[in-house]
C-alpha cells in the first residue's frame, strides 16, 4: 500500500492571553452601529414590532423579555447584540464577519510560533426553535486563500438542547504558516419558526497569546499497513502529558488516546476504526504541569486515496468537491480539453462558484501529493 507522509515541523509554545482584543467592536455597542463588521448577507430590515424594529446592521437593542434577553456585556437595558434579521421558512445562512490584519506578527506566524485564542457567546433563547447559529474563523494568507483547517462551532438551537443561557465558544491554536487575516465569521439560519431569527452573539474576542519556553519540533502521520503511525518529537521534556485527538472532518476531535510526558520523542501505532478509504485528522493536546494546554497543528491521513465526491452532480450555481487535502489542486476541464477554472484546495471540502460556466459536459482534475483523479461534471442551468 502507498504510504502517506505528512511533516509539520515548527516551533510552538504555550500560551497565556494578553489584555488586547483585536476585534473591532466586539460587542456590539461602538457607534455607528456594525462599525468594524461586513454585512455579507442579512434577513428583512425590520419584524416590525418592539425591539426588532430597532434592527441596524446586523444589531439589536434587546428589551429583556423572554424571546429578546438583555445583552451578554451588561445584562441591563440599552445594551446591544449582533443580531441578523427576519426571514421566511428554510433561509440562509446570512452572515456577518471582519477580517483582522495580522500581518504585523508575520515573523512569528512564518516560525510557527503564533498562537492566537478566540472566544465568543451566542444565544439562542426561544423555547423550541429551530433557529440555528454559529461561529467559524478562518485563517487566511495575504491573497485571501484560507490555510489549513477552520474552526467552526456547531449549529446551536434551542430544539437542539442550547437552553436559554449565553454559551461560550472558544477556540486556541496556532496560525497556519502565512497567515495574514484572520476572519471572524457569525452565521445564522432560520428554519421553521419565522420571522424573527432569535439567535444572538455577543462579546467576541481575539487576542495573542504569549509565548513560554516548550516546544514542540515535529508531529509527523503516515500508513503503516492497516495501522497508522503517528510521531512528535520536543526540545524539552516539560509537557506533563499529550491527549492524541481524532476527527473526521477537521473540526469536532475526540480524544482517543493519551500519553505521558518526560520523553523527547514519542510514537503511538494503532489501527483507525474505518473503512479504510475515509481520511482521518489527528492533532495533539499538549498539556503543562499546570493545567494550561495548546493544540498542535492537524495531520490528515489516508488510508488510501480519498474518493473525491462531488455534489449536486449534475450542479448549476455551485459545486462542492469533498474529500480534498491541504495543497492541492482542482481544475474543471471542457470535454474540449479547455481549462475554465482551477482553484487550490484546503483540507476537507472546496466550494466552488460555477455560475459562469456554460451547460454541458465537464471533467473534474484533482492534483495533489497523493496523485491525480478524474471524475465526470454535469453542469445545467
Amino acid at each position: 500500500m502507498k504510504k502517506i507522509v505528512l511533516l509539520f515541523a515548527a516551533v510552538f509554545y504555550f500560551t497565556t492571553p494578553q489584555a488586547q482584543n483585536l476585534v473591532v467592536n466586539s460587542n456590539a455597542e461602538d457607534l455607528p452601529r456594525g462599525t468594524g463588521w461586513s454585512i455579507i448577507s442579512q434577513g428583512a430590515s425590520t419584524c416590525n414590532l418592539a425591539p426588532t424594529n430597532n434592527f441596524l446592521n446586523w444589531t439589536m437593542i434587546p428589551d429583556g423579555s423572554v424571546n429578546y434577553p438583555f445583552d451578554h456585556t451588561t445584562g441591563a437595558a440599552g445594551g446591544t447584540v449582533f443580531y441578523s434579521g427576519c426571514a421566511t421558512f428554510f433561509q440562509g445562512p446570512f452572515e456577518l464577519r471582519q477580517d483582522i490584519d495580522v500581518s504585523v506578527d508575520a515573523a512569528a506566524i512564518d516560525a510557527g510560533t503564533m498562537p492566537y485564542t478566540f472566544k465568543g457567546y451566542m444565544q439562542t433563547p426561544v423555547s423550541n426553535q429551530t433557529d440555528q447559529g454559529r461561529f467559524i474563523v478562518d485563517y487566511l494568507d495575504a491573497a485571501n486563500n484560507i490555510l489549513g483547517v477552520s474552526y467552526a462551532s456547531i449549529w446551536q438551537s434551542y430544539y437542539d438542547g442550547s437552553g436559554s443561557e449565553w454559551n461560550p465558544y472558544t477556540d486556541t491554536r496556532v496560525a497556519p504558516v502565512n497567515t495574514r487575516i484572520i476572519r471572524i465569521r457569525l452565521q445564522t439560519k432560520l428554519i421553521l419558526n419565522p420571522p424573527a431569527i432569535n439567535v444572538y452573539f455577543d462579546d467576541i474576542t481575539l487576542v495573542r497569546s504569549a509565548p513560554l519556553p516548550v516546544k514542540l519540533l515535529a508531529f509527523t502521520g503516515r500508513k503503516e499497513g492497516d495501522n497508522t503511525h503517528l510521531q512528535w518529537q520536543v526540545s524539552e521534556d516539560g509537557y506533563a502529558s499529550y491527549e492524541i485527538e481524532e476527527s473526521k472532518t477537521g473540526n469536532n476531535f475526540i480524544k482517543i488516546a493519551m500519553k505521558p510526558g518526560g520523553k523527547l520523542l514519542y510514537d503511538y501505532n494503532f489501527r483507525p476504526d474505518n473503512d479504510g478509504e475515509e481520511t482521518r485528522y489527528y492533532r495533539l493536546k499538549m498539556i503543562d504541569t499546570d493545567g494550561k494546554f495548546l493544540y498542535s497543528p492537524t495531520v490528515a491521513i489516508a488510508s488510501k486515496k480519498a474518493t473525491l465526491k462531488l455534489s449536486p452532480n449534475p450542479a448549476k450555481d455551485f459545486l462542492i468537491i469533498s474529500n480534498t487535502v491541504q495543497n492541492g489542486w482542482v481544475a474543471i476541464i471542457s470535454n474540449t480539453g479547455e481549462k475554465m477554472l482551477s482553484v487550490r484546495t484546503t483540507v476537507g471540502n472546496c466550494k466552488i462558484n460555477i455560475a459562469g460556466i456554460p451547460a454541458g459536459l465537464y471533467f473534474v482534475r484533482s492534483i495533489d501529493a497523493t496523485g491525480t483523479t478524474v471524475q465526470k461534471l454535469v453542469i445545467q442551468h
